[in-house]
This record gives structure tokens, C-alpha cells and sequence, in this order.
């Protein structure tokens, strides 16, 4: 269960997209952004497993769900997930605002490019400013996201080893504190008091 776990959140939040929140015009590339950032972030965190190949169709997915061209969300999947393993991968909340910047730079061009490639789908330039509305909120979405998929992230059982590793350690420690005690010196000298012989 633990394995299917980013792709199952990932397939949540492609549902979510086909969810009518109401959302204006302007702001219908926001949950379809989200989608990939979700796997631009698994991708990152170490020991998840989402396959490239499981980005992909879920990218279908969102295509058919959002009615768009087939294939769009998939590609941009596609990238998301092979720049989110060569990015470097993330230990706990450490490099956060290193990949929060690769993925700006990600979202922009992935912005840029999803443009060009809707307008050649469609022969005409399509309005450029939803695209650009998603971006800017998936950016400020971004650390939220990615703290969230850290708190829920399967992590790997620890071995009957690793679990005995802190007690010896404790043993060691305890060891070390008593035998550096300072002990009682038995060769130092000490007074004593005679009391004087009792005259008959």
C-alpha cells in the first residue's frame, strides 16, 4: 500500500481536476499545474516510487478528463518527472528552497512550451495569461505541497539491526559515563584521632 501511495495521491489530485469548484477562466491550468508538480515532488523525495511510465498515464488520464489535447498532460508529466530525479533528491525539509527554485524555472518553461504547443494544436495563439496564472500559483503552492507529500511519505522499515543500533549505542554511552567517574583513592593517606590510654 505504502508503494502505491504517490501514485494514488497523484491520481487524487488528477480527479480533483475534473471536480467543477467554480474556478474563473483564468485559473483552469492551476489544477492540472498541481498535478505535475505532484510529480515533480515524488519524483525528488528518495525512496518513492513512481515510475515515469505511471506519470505518463496519469498525464493521459488528466487529458481525458479535462477534454484537452491527448497527450498534453502526459508530456508535461513526462518532463516534471524526469527533471524531478536529476534535480537531486530531498532528505527530510533540507534543499527545499533549491528545488522550489528548479521548479520555477520548470513551471516557466513548461508555461512557454505548453503554450506554443496549444497554439500549434488549435492553428491560432491561444490566451497566454491562464497559463501564466497557474504558474504563479502553483510556485506559491509549491512549498505546501511538497511538505505535505514529506509528512505522508512512506518510509522504509528499519531492520532488527537498525533497531538494536540505538541500544548499543545507549550501553556504550552508559559505559563510558561510569567508567569515567572519578573512583575513590584508597592510597592516600588519612588522619586518625587516638584517644589517650586510660591511667588505673
Amino acid at each position: 500500500m505504502t508503494n502505491l501511495l504517490p501514485a494514488l495521491s497523484v491520481l487524487f489530485a488528477v480527479v480533483a481536476t475534473a471536480v467543477p469548484w467554480g474556478l474563473p477562466a483564468d485559473a483552469t491550468f492551476i489544477l492540472p499545474l498541481v498535478v505535475v508538480m505532484m510529480v515533480f515532488c515524488w519524483r525528488a523525495i528518495p525512496g518513492s516510487a513512481l515510475h515515469p511510465a505511471g506519470a505518463v498515464g496519469l498525464g493521459l488520464l488528466a487529458d481525458l478528463m479535462s477534454g484537452g489535447p491527448l497527450g498534453y498532460w502526459a508530456l508535461m508529466c513526462l518532463i516534471a518527472a524526469t527533471v524531478g530525479r536529476r534535480a537531486g533528491t530531498l532528505k527530510e525539509s533540507q534543499d527545499v528552497g533549491i528545488h522550489w527554485l528548479i521548479w520555477t524555472v520548470l513551471v516557466s518553461l513548461l508555461g512557454v512550451f505548453g503554450w506554443l504547443l496549444a497554439s500549434l494544436y488549435y492553428f491560432r495563439w491561444i490566451d497566454w495569461w491562464p497559463i501564466a496564472f497557474g504558474a504563479v500559483a502553483s510556485i506559491a503552492l509549491f512549498p505546501i505541497v511538497l511538505y505535505g507529500l514529506l509528512w505522508v511519505r512512506p518510509r522504509p522499515r528499519r531492520s532488527r539491526a537498525q533497531h538494536a543500533l540505538p541500544r548499543r549505542l545507549m550501553r556504550k554511552k552508559k559505559a563510558l559515563h561510569y567508567g569515567a567517574r572519578k573512583k575513590p583513592d584508597y592510597t592516600r593517606k588519612q588522619s586518625y584521632r587516638f584517644s589517650p590510654p586510660c591511667s588505673s
